[in-house]
C-alpha cells in the first residue's frame, strides 16, 4: 500500500523516510520487522496492517527505521528506534485525528511495546508475531486502550505459551488471536490478518 512520501526529523542526525495516507477516523503508525534481516516498510505484513487501518478509515503512517532505505542514521538494536517511533507518532498526531493506534510486526512489535510507555493517549495496539526469541514484549502501559496480538501457530521465532501468559495479565484489555497454519512470515494469510486487524481497529474507534 503506497502513500504520499514524507520525511520525519528525529534529531539533527536522523531523518526518517515514510509513506502517509490520509484518513478521517483516527491515526495508525505501522512498524516494520528487523532491519538486519531485510525488514523495511515494504513488507507483506506491514502492508496488510496498513490496509487494515485504511479500511477502518484511519490515517496511516509507515516508515523506515534509522539506517533503512532512505532513512539516515544507523541501526541501534532497538534503542534509537524507540525515538523513531516517538517522532513518527508525534508527526502523525499533528496531521491526523485521534484515536492513535500503534501497530508493529516482529521487531516492530518489540520496539513499539518499549516505546508505548512514553505515548500519552494511546488508544490501542496491534502486534503481529512478537519474536519471543529476541526477548519478551514490554508491559502494555496502564491507561492505554486495548491490545490485539496476532500470532502464527507455526512461528519458529515465537512462543504461544509465553504470549498467552503475557496477555492473561492484561485481562479484558488483551486479546490473542492464533492462526494455526501461519508461520512468522504470514505468506498466504494476509487477508486474514487484514480482516482481524480491521475489525479490531473499528472497535477501537467506536470506543474513543
Amino acid at each position: 500500500m503506497a502513500g504520499q512520501r514524507v520525511k520525519i526529523e528525529v534529531d539533527d542526525q536522523v531523518t526518517l523516510t515514510g509513506e502517509f495516507s490520509e484518513g478521517q477516523k483516527g491515526a495508525a503508525v505501522v512498524l516494520h520487522p528487523h532491519p538486519l534481516y531485510g525488514g523495511s516498510m515494504h513488507n507483506n505484513v506491514v502492508d496488510a496492517l496498513a490496509r487494515a487501518a485504511a479500511g477502518a478509515s484511519m490515517a496511516v503512517l509507515k516508515f523506515n527505521f534509522r539506517g533503512v532505505g532512505g532513512s539516515s542514521g544507523q541501526h541501534d538494536q532497538g534503542r534509537g528506534e524507540q525515538d523513531d517511533v516517538l517522532a513518527a507518532t508525534d508527526w502523525l498526531a499533528r496531521r491526523a485525528p485521534a484515536p492513535l493506534v500503534l501497530m508493529g510486526y516482529s521487531f516492530g512489535s518489540l520496539v513499539g511495546s518499549a516505546a508505548a510507555a512514553d505515548l500519552a493517549g494511546l488508544a490501542g495496539g496491534v502486534w503481529v508475531s512478537p519474536p519471543w526469541v529476541m526477548g519478551p514484549l514490554a508491559p502494555w502501559p496502564a491507561g492505554a486502550g486495548p491490545l490485539l496480538v496476532l500470532a502464527g501457530g507455526r512461528d519458529e521465532y515465537g512462543d504461544l505459551a509465553a504470549l498467552e501468559g503475557y496477555m492473561s495479565r492484561l485481562g479484558a484489555l488483551g486479546r490473542l488471536e492464533a492462526f494455526p497454519e501461519a508461520d512468522h512470515f504470514w505468506w498466504g494469510h494476509e487477508s486474514a490478518l487484514i480482516e482481524k486487524a480491521q475489525a479490531f481497529l473499528t472497535s477501537v474507534i467506536a470506543l474513543s
